[in-house]
């Protein structure tokens, strides 16, 4: 079952129909794109926003925050009933959703879903934080997984497991193993539109067991994927796998978001972002590309901001209604504007604020960090004043000199000599589109290029305006010299272990949350609580046995765990406990409602006829009405859930019964399932 995207946010869409005990997976889509209608793509009446107009909020919430998660983040495998649709581009590392998983014949079977979406393949096969190779071996009862020294995993993974890669390819068939392993999945269950792998882990002995399993567990498939291979390529009229940032941009604007571009300039952008350009060790890059995820529980804006933010883009409406973008580079002004042109005008200079950084160093993608979020080498700005360091979060981006240059970029930007607001008048129309404009204030004594921050139609024939000064040097860069040092990174290991943590117990709360208890631990150690698997990860320092996770779905089963770490030195945490993890279902109201108001049953011509009122009791969500042909509670039928409301009467008509005593019984539930009093038996007999 291919995933289907709304407009509005909240609509599930199961994967393949796998629910129940064969564990569960939906997609929400819709939610950026549901966050968008209502005005254009740049939000209502806003007509152009460039790099410094958003700068600030990929390091600090509030502005508003455009970060998202980080990558490692993206490290595991959890199980839960809802995931939003995932869109993955150019390369990067990343886990994904259970879409199923069962023990059976001494392993562990499991479904991860990598993409919403048909992708290139997988490049690098990861399990847990080792690389493994696979052979070729077509047999699915025989593992597949190849160690030794091109691949940083143990000797003792090899014989243990299996991995059969989908790619969400057109005619995908379902998995045969899985099919001849399971009597309860068939050739429905195909994932027709989503990427993903299916894996087998094999139980071990114990002596092996962590060797094999170094977190006490099934490994987390993370493997390196070339992602989206269907992004229209205008210049060749081809539909490929690309990272080529204007491409992918270009793809987001029409396929996700269902606005139109001119192609004719989305070529021109295509081919900037396809220069060649050289790193600091001399090595030859793309320009501009977008490599990593981004997820549709994630607002348009913040999509837009992380996309333009990769590659430096200037982003606006065009007056035929489409939206165009320009990679970042310099582009001499065609338009000037004077003092006379303006309504009313401010420019400031120097006043950079307290917050403006004086170095800037990019969070981004680092393949050599194991694919995970890295500081690139800092860009230096103003090194004569207090030190205000910037970190802006950019993980789409996945090279230290893409990250390099973007620090370069954003330093000027939050630190223009100049800043202009003002308003203007029918010279706003020539603005539309334009990145770059000149100023020349005879009274003011400026004459000097501008960057467009945002340009926003205050109403018919006026304008409001944001931009900052520019030089076209800030856009260059030899890497040769300023492509600062990149960061080294080594594992570090310690013999230093810590203590099993005790007494740990998980249990459900008020309000959906979960709340997780320990016994006190030795000053030594701080605790962290996980669930869900590398999921909601939260470290505990300050002495206490007690954490409430809040925030949860309702009715939701979620696996949490402890353990101990040294606090203040590096050390080997502890092994997660319990294991396996302690599953528990959250209850979003313990409030069980009241018993119905009336309650009785006829019978006519061999039909039932139940009739009900509920009680006047705001926790009344629905009333299940039950059979059985004893008077047994306990083993009685469910034949009908009604979802009326709180003082409400109801009728439900049980037909075509056969001859014989039957007793009916009606219980109401809160929203959360918990259940009031039971109503009955009422009784009829057939004849």
């Amino acid at each position: 079952m291919a995933l289907i995207s709304g407009l509005t946010g909240g609509a599930l869409f199961p994967v393949a129909g796998i629910l129940g005990s064969l564990g569960a997976v939906g997609y929400s889509t819709g939610f950026a794109i549901g966050s968008f209608l209502g005005g254009s793509v740049l939000g209502r009446a806003l007509l152009g926003v460039g790099l410094s107009a958003i700068s600030g909020a990929f390091s600090r919430p509030g502005l508003p925050d455009y970060r998202i998660p980080e990558p490692s983040a993206q490290m595991g495998n959890f199980a839960q009933p809802v995931s939003y649709a995932q869109w993955v581009f150019g390369r990067t590392r990343k886990g994904g959703p259970l879409g199923f998983t069962q023990a059976k014949d001494s392993r562990r079977y499991y479904v991860v879903i990598l993409a919403a979406h048909e992708i290139e393949g997988v490049v690098q096969h990861w399990l847990d934080e080792y690389t493994v190779g696979l052979d070729a071996s077509t047999t699915f009862t025989v593992a597949n997984l190849l160690t030794g020294a091109e691949y940083t995993a143990p000797a003792a993974l090899s014989g243990n497991g299996r991995i059969e890669v989908f790619t969400g390819a057109s005619g995908q068939a379902a998995n045969a193993g899985l099919v001849s392993t399971f009597t309860e999945i068939t050739s429905d269950f195909d994932f027709a539109g989503l990427a993903g792998a299916v894996v087998w882990a094999r139980k071990v002995a114990p002596g092996d067991f962590s060797a094999v399993y170094p977190r006490g567990r099934q490994w987390a498939y993370t493997p390196v994927i070339d992602g989206h291979n269907g992004i229209y390529d205008p210049r060749d009229e081809t539909y490929k796998f690309t990272a080529n940032a204007a491409l992918v941009m270009a793809f987001w604007l029409t396929e996700i978001l269902g606005v139109g571009v001119d192609w004719d300039e989305v070529a021109e952008e295509a081919d900037v972002c396809d220069e060649v350009v050289l790193n600091a060790e001399g090595e030859q890059l793309a320009r501009w590309e977008i490599n990593g995820t981004i997820s549709d529980d994630q607002e348009f804006e913040t999509q837009r901001a992380q996309m333009a933010g990769a590659c430096d883009a200037f982003v606006y409406e065009r007056t035929d209604g489409k939206v165009g973008f320009k990679v970042g580079r310099w582009i001499a002004p065609t338009v000037t504007l004077s003092g006379s042109d303006f309504l009313d005008l401010e420019v400031t200079e120097g006043q950079w604020g307290a917050d403006a950084p004086t170095e800037v160093s990019v969070k981004f993608v680092e393949p050599d960090n194991a694919w995970r979020e890295s500081p690139s080498g800092t860009w230096v700005e103003d090194a004569g004043v207090n030190v205000v360091k910037d970190e802006p979060e950019l993980y789409l981006v996945s090279n230290h000199n893409q990250a390099s240059r973007l620090a370069k970029r954003i330093a000027k930007a939050r630190r223009p000599q100049y800043h202009l607001s003002g308003t203007i008048g029918l010279m706003g129309y020539e603005l539309i589109g334009q990145r770059f404009f000149t100023l020349t204030h005879t009274g003011m004594g400026i004459a000097q290029y501008f960057e467009v921050g945002t340009l926003v139609r205050a109403s018919s024939g006026l304008f409001e305006l944001t931009a900052i000064s520019v030089e076209p040097e800030d856009f260059d860069f030899d890497a040769s010299t300023e492509e600062p040092d990149r960061p080294e990174f080594e594992a570090i290991d310690s013999a230093f272990a810590s203590e099993h943590l005790t007494g740990f117990t998980a249990t459900a709360g008020d309000g959906g949350s979960i709340v997780t208890e320990w016994g006190v631990q030795r000053y030594l150690w701080q605790q962290s609580v996980e669930r869900a698997a590398n999921s909601g990860r939260a470290d505990i320092t300050d002495g206490a046995t007690e954490l409430i996770i809040t925030g949860l779905l309702d009715g939701t089963t979620y696996q949490v765990q402890g353990r101990n770490a040294y606090a203040g030195l590096l050390s080997n945490p502890s092994d997660w406990t319990p294991e396996p993890a302690a599953e528990v279902v959250t209850v979003g109201s313990s409030t069980a409602p009241a018993s119905l108001a009336a309650f009785s049953v006829t019978e006519a011509a061999g039909d039932v006829t139940i009739d009900f009122t509920t009680a006047n009791d705001p926790n009344h969500y629905a009333t299940r009405i039950y059979r059985n042909t004893v008077s047994d509670f306990g083993t009685a039928m469910l034949i009908a859930t009604d979802y009326i409301g709180p003082n409400q009467s109801s009728t439900y008509e049980d037909a075509g019964l056969a001859a014989g005593t039957y007793y009916f019984w009606a219980v109401p539930v809160n929203a959360s399932g918990v259940a009031g009093p039971a109503s009955g038996p009422e009784t009829e007999t057939i004849v």
